[in-house]
């Protein structure tokens, strides 16, 4: 079957508290993170985890449960307000304590609408912990902005989400096309294949939706770009080297640039450094907003290591008449 991705757009049921105890979350050590960290270093160590405890990649015993706090930790800490209202409960909690709402919590209505960074699931179709669900009552689900008063634990059947991820070549990720996925849709390991629709320039670490097609909710897709031989992905923006003999700096020339979907022909001015940066606007991937990145090349200078007689010979003229000048 063919299905189209839609934008991500997540948001959940809000619960009242509860005076029932439940173990302390430290999210920072499950991240393995100090508590100062930059948003920056909190997505690295998501990310880095993430792939790691994956249950498509780590089949060992443990690894879903890994995958599903972390999973966790990073929608409470990659998200400001969430952290925000998580760091309140002060630094002196330990991983496993028991831990009750402190006074004046009590019925706090946290909104958890809109497309926050904390967008991070669960692949097993499990829910968050109670110590995630007693801070903001309830896990993930299809009500966005939705909010109720309900006492915890008496909420309506949630809605959760599998995620798994697809890796496509940095061509594939450009261009766009069909991409072919098979995904196990019940704990019996029952595979469906989906023929997917990849919007062209499509970004790596986009979070892309198919409605209704997981355990009891939706089944998000994060897009991972494998590794290139010529360009490093950084953002929407691609970044490659362009590789010049001493003689093309020095005089200039026209040298043959290789694209992502085609080729490109620079002009390399005289006395060209090593480090200079070329700029090809509106060549790499597509930016919020739709716009595309671009591509960056940098000029290296390669130094022949095997030389002719006559090469020799010119390059020693060449060392003479720097001397006299």
């Amino acid at each position: 079957m063919d299905a189209d991705f839609q934008p991500l757009e997540i948001g959940i049921p809000d619960g009242g508290w509860s005076n029932m105890g439940v173990q302390y979350k430290d999210y920072y050590e499950v991240l393995g993170v100090p508590r100062n960290s930059t948003e920056a270093a909190i997505k690295k160590a998501y990310r880095k985890l993430a792939r790691e405890f994956h249950p498509d990649v780590n089949k060992e015993a443990g690894a879903q449960k890994r995958f599903q706090e972390i999973s966790e930790a990073y929608e409470v800490l990659g998200d400001s307000e969430k952290r925000k209202r998580y760091d309140q409960l002060g630094a002196n909690w330990k991983q496993g304590q028991d831990f009750t709402p402190p006074h004046g919590w009590d019925n706090v209505q946290f909104d958890f609408g809109g497309s926050g960074a904390g967008q991070s699931f669960n692949f097993s179709g499990g829910g968050f912990s109670d110590f995630f669900e007693t801070l903001f009552g309830g896990s993930m689900g299809g009500f966005s902005g939705f909010q109720s008063s309900e006492p915890f634990g008496q909420h309506s059947p949630r809605r959760t989400h599998d995620e798994t991820e697809l890796t496509l070549s940095l061509e594939e990720a450009y261009k766009g096309g069909k991409k072919r996925i098979k995904v196990y849709a019940d704990q019996s390991g029952t595979a469906k294949t989906f023929d997917l629709n990849i919007p062209a320039g499509t970004r790596d670490g986009a979070k892309l939706r198919l409605r209704n097609l997981g355990h009891n909710g939706d089944l998000l897709i994060r897009i991972s770009i494998a590794p290139h031989a010529q360009f490093t992905v950084d953002g929407a923006d691609l970044w490659t080297e362009i590789k010049l003999a001493p003689h093309q700096a020095v005089l200039g020339d026209k040298v043959d640039l290789k694209l992502v979907d085609g080729r490109a022909s620079l002009r390399i001015p005289p006395g060209t450094q090593p480090g200079r940066k070329f700029r090809l606007r509106g060549k790499g991937l597509k930016k919020t907003g739709g716009e595309k990145g671009d591509i960056f090349a940098v000029v290296k200078i390669v130094i022949p290591t095997t030389l002719s007689s006559k090469e020799k010979r010119l390059y020693e003229e060449l060392a003479e008449l720097a001397k006299r000048s």
